[in-house]
């Protein structure tokens, strides 16, 4: 009887993590697993200085919260693409099995090769999430929008590219430019060191921007607040009324309140962070850096919905 009561144990502990799925198998304690890839380019400048592994570390940081305060367990890899190759070229995204893609800012994906896009763009139409930070909110949008002509020297002069290439179109928002007119007065005389000079700005500014009622409950608990955040990039502005006819509506989940150096009031209102979806994927773009904000935990936490969102995993 004995034996038989051993061997029937031996069997339970055997065939049970078969029957039930690894991820809600509570038996044995398993956490579902939230993969990450954080991707970079050898052809920009800022992932190519020491900022990028700090970058990287505030990231992994942050995201080993979503273990402590919503019990998920986050691998996390860093993708690096060249022009002709790399990571997201070779489609390490699909063999991976990345969840989120998280572009974390940096003037790379204002010029990417067509190959890039195309890998990314699948990966989102195909059920991934992406979520484009600060420049790359930019990467994520169609484009920018009310770019004065006389900066079109710019991007070669202190960018090195011979032109921006296309984005990503994944929402239907532009990144406004007139936004930069405060930052760049007089751009025949603004080089590189004016533009390291703008971006040493950027780490101790500290807007406030605004929770609506967006209609995704992605930020409920933060919904008619104002925090204070780091800022970024120029804020987005709602695309081509027509578009709206055959792309998913772009949900505002927050909105610039008071402003800070080095932006004036003309962004007061407009878009911070905004939602949608792209085919079976789902997209989240922040010119705000949450994930940034020093000593501000609710704006930490607002970075760890917007990754559980883009997972496609409850949020409340």
């Amino acid at each position: 009887m004995k034996q038989r009561t051993t061997m029937i144990l031996i069997l339970f502990i055997i065939l049970v993590p078969l029957i039930l799925p690894s991820s809600t198998s509570a038996f044995f304690f398993t956490k579902p697993v939230i993969r990450v890839a954080i991707i970079r380019q050898d052809w920009d400048f800022l992932d190519q200085s020491p900022t990028s592994k700090f970058s990287t570390l505030v990231h992994k940081h942050i995201l080993n919260q979503l273990e402590k305060d919503y019990g998920y367990r986050v691998v996390v890899y860093e993708f690096w693409d060249s022009w002709n190759r790399g990571d997201v070229q070779r489609g390490l995204l699909r063999k991976r099995n990345i969840d989120v893609v998280i572009a974390p800012g940096g003037v790379g994906g204002w010029h990417t090769p067509l190959k890039y896009r195309m890998e990314l763009r699948k990966f989102v139409r195909t059920g991934g999430g992406f979520y484009g930070i600060c420049g790359d909110s930019t990467f994520g949008s169609l484009g920018v929008e009310n770019l004065d002509s006389r900066y079109n020297s710019l991007i070669s002069k202190v960018l090195g590219y011979p032109e921006l290439s296309p984005m990503l179109g994944l929402a239907n928002v532009y990144t406004d430019a007139s936004a930069l007119r405060y930052v760049i007065k007089n751009p025949k005389f603004f080089g590189v060191l004016d533009m390291v000079q703008f971006l040493s700005r950027l780490p101790v500014s500290r807007g406030i921007i605004h929770f609506p009622n967006d209609g995704l409950d992605i930020q409920e608990p933060y919904e008619g607040q104002r925090l204070r955040v780091m800022l970024g990039n120029a804020p987005l502005v709602e695309g081509p009324l027509i578009n709206s006819f055959f792309m998913p509506k772009v949900h505002t989940i927050a909105t610039f309140g008071r402003p800070d150096e080095p932006y004036d009031n003309t962004i007061k209102y407009e878009k911070a962070i905004i939602a949608t979806t792209y085919g079976l994927g789902r997209v989240v773009l922040s010119p705000v850096h949450a994930e940034f904000t020093v000593g501000n935990s609710k704006m930490h936490d607002v970075y760890l919905r917007n990754v559980l969102w883009l997972a496609g995993e409850p949020v409340n």
